[in-house]
């Protein structure tokens, strides 16, 4: 008779012993798996880098140009890029194990996966406190900047994560905060309202004048506001004209001018406006995930003000990541929009079709591909998550939409551009300025190898791995997981914009995109604490409280509105810039004539004195290559231009400087000849 027979335990032998194991739980796979990835992953992008880069970022025949003009600064850096389009890939890593884990039931002795979980978890906190510590901010290649989150703030949010916990595991306490977040209509309307005002009052600052920025019209705005202006005179990017940022949005601002005027207080009213609808589309995102407005309140006052840390001083104002129109909206406003809508599709509203998802994000990736394109791939990767395809027909159901809303959104672009310029938007131009600052490395400056952003860069991956391990774990609420696999790769691919030219404002910029992700973080944490009566925090979980409380310490510097109106109704004098340059191109020129007038603001000018401005760049400071040069020559010749005017070399004309000798040189080959000088700009008439 065996040994079992009569009821007696089996034998240890290896197949019992393996039966005995319980099956790895997803989030214990992730953690097993963290630091054999991170060793991988370090190791591909130390190893790999520098042959993929000589690869994917050549910069063939075009270089920066002409060499030692200042406005040509920078070198290519092929391997820093590819080694960060490693490092966004490297997550794949962990996602892959702990999928293929949970479905081959993957078992390991508890002791043994507990200590390794362990090993990793005390390795993360290790690398966060060390960069934390280390923040490793620059201005540039040789100032440092002040640390984005310092001692002090550090301390203070560890101090509002330890009283938040404490009043927490008080039973009462919790139950009556959770009643009073608990949704109503009437709490729903005072969330929205409360929401509204603080937008309205932190976008305040955002506003400014002709005379409030004087002459001193800088940071950009050469480049987002005169591209509107372009517009307005008759160039149509994607065909004629380059605009760096956006390449739709100056349409709709075009319009607001024609019925407002070309002001930059109408300029600057018109961003804010943008910017309030891309706020109030993230926090309606957060309510959708919350399920109910006060905790969205909670969550969404903390990003508004993280969104907008850091500072530049310029004329009589400042400019920040909200209020700086090449940030929001260009970058940011049309990819919260999609998040928006990813949010309302994945839980059952409008939109319901994928299609409209995807016709939505192509307009937004043609607006700026830069961010526009890690927020398409990021709404391909929550619907993955949500809804993973079953069968190989839903997966190739999802790509006939994916291809169908994107060709929708080509073919509307092709149409807009026929009808204005009768001629089909050139592809090429989508890639210009991002081959100008990645392949070629305008204004590049080295990436640290340590520094804050991997804290960012960590927050991001595991935002995509929780998102794994919700998915692995068939946790019911899809929409929390599809939005946060959307913050991960939107914030991983956004963080391309930091790499190209790591400094303070580059810095500044990507923290709405970790917030973002952050923010969905802290949701999952607060669901498992509250779960476990806020009790037994574990390490992660303290983590990302504490990352969300360096957040809650951003909203002490709200700007108060009656500081603000004090500045808009300042008495100042008039600006004199463009007043000289319209007094010396007017008596020069007829209206109605074809010129170039590559001066910082130049198409507004021209559009002022009713001239037709066909320079295809903003100024001749966006002019830095050999190519681009010949576009402009050839764009000279095929108009017909007569008059061209550019800022004299060696005048440093405002802070968008001059021209270079070399430019000009072209230009006398092509025929241009130098008639009159005023004020640092240079007459060229054709001979």
């Amino acid at each position: 008779m065996s040994a079992t027979a009569g009821g007696q335990a089996p034998s240890s032998t290896p197949a019992a012993a393996r039966t005995d194991v319980p099956p790895l739980a997803p989030a214990a796979l992730a953690w097993i798996a963290l630091l054999p990835c991170a060793a991988l992953g370090v190791v591909a992008i130390v190893a790999f880098g520098p042959p993929l880069g000589r690869w994917l970022f050549v910069p063939g025949s075009d270089a920066l140009w002409p060499a030692g003009w200042w406005e040509a600064t920078g070198h290519a850096e092929p391997t820093k890029h590819a080694r960060y389009l490693l490092a966004v890939l490297a997550p794949v890593l962990p996602v892959a194990l702990v999928l293929a884990g949970a479905r081959s039931n993957l078992r390991m002795p508890p002791r043994l996966a507990r200590a390794l979980a362990f090993a990793s978890q005390v390795a993360l906190l290790a690398f966060v406190a060390v960069f934390l510590l280390h923040q490793h901010v620059l201005y540039n290649v040789d100032q440092p900047a002040p640390p984005v989150f310092g001692v002090v703030t550090a301390a203070v949010a560890a101090g509002l994560v330890a009283i938040a916990l404490a009043t927490l595991r008080r039973a009462a306490v919790a139950a009556r905060i959770a009643e009073l977040v608990r949704e109503t209509p009437a709490r729903r309307a005072v969330a929205l309202g409360i929401a509204i005002v603080l937008i309205a009052t932190w976008l305040l600052k955002g506003l400014m004048t002709d005379r409030l920025m004087g002459d001193h019209v800088g940071l950009n705005f050469p480049f987002t506001m005169n591209d509107a202006s372009a517009v307005a005179n008759g160039r149509t990017p994607l065909v004629d004209y380059h605009p760096i940022y956006a390449k739709l949005l100056p349409y709709s601002t075009a319009l607001v001018f024609a019925t407002a005027g070309s002001t930059i207080f109408v300029f600057t009213t018109w961003m804010a406006i943008l910017n309030g609808l891309a706020l109030a589309a993230v926090y309606a995102t957060f309510r959708l995930v919350t399920r109910t407005s006060l905790l969205a309140l909670a969550l969404f006052v903390p990003f508004l003000a993280t969104s907008d840390l850091g500072e530049a001083r310029i004329g009589a104002g400042a400019i920040t990541p909200l209020t700086f129109a090449a940030m929001w909206p260009m970058r940011y406003g049309g990819a919260y929009l999609l998040a928006w809508l990813t949010a309302r599709h994945l839980a059952g509203r409008r939109p319901r079709h994928a299609w409209l998802l995807f016709l939505v994000g192509g307009v937004v990736a043609i607006d700026n591909l830069e961010f526009g394109l890690g927020a398409v791939l990021a709404t391909l990767a929550a619907l993955l998550y949500a809804r993973p395809p079953r069968t190989a027909g839903a997966a190739l159901r999802l790509a006939g939409q994916a291809a169908a809303g994107a060709l929708a959104a080509a073919a509307a672009v092709c149409l807009l551009t026929l009808a204005r310029a009768g001629a089909l938007p050139d592809p090429a131009l989508l890639f210009e300025w991002p081959r100008v600052f990645t392949t070629l490395g305008w204004f590049s400056i080295p990436l640290p190898a340590t520094g804050l952003h991997l804290v960012l860069y960590a927050t991001l991956a595991a935002a995509l791995v929780a998102a794994t391990v919700r998915v692995a774990a068939r946790a019911e609420d899809t929409l929390l997981t599809g939005m946060l696999a959307w913050s991960g790769v939107f914030g991983l691919l956004a963080g391309g914009y930091f790499v190209g030219r790591p400094d303070t404002y580059k810095l500044d910029g990507i923290l709405s995109a970790w917030c973002f992700a952050l923010a969905l973080l802290t949701v999952l944490v607060i669901r498992a604490l509250a779960g476990r009566g806020w009790r037994r925090p574990t390490a992660p979980e303290l983590l990302v409280l504490f990352g969300f409380g360096l957040a809650v310490c951003s909203t002490s510097r709200i700007s108060l509105p009656h500081d603000q109106i004090a500045r808009l109704t300042r008495p100042l004098p008039p600006p004199r810039y463009e007043a000289s340059v319209r007094a010396f191109v007017a008596p020069r020129t007829q209206p109605g004539e074809t010129v170039a007038l590559l001066v910082p603001m130049g198409h507004r000018i021209a559009d002022d004195l009713g001239l037709r401005n066909v320079s295809p760049y903003a100024f001749m400071n966006a002019v830095v290559t050999r190519s681009q040069m010949q576009t402009l020559l050839d764009t000279l010749v095929n108009a017909h231009v007569r008059h061209v005017y550019l800022p004299q070399p060696g005048s440093h004309l405002r802070e968008e400087g001059d021209s270079a000798v070399e430019q000009l040189d072209r230009l006398a080959a092509a025929g241009y000849v130098k008639t009159s000088t005023r004020a640092g700009i240079v007459e060229l008439t054709r001979r």
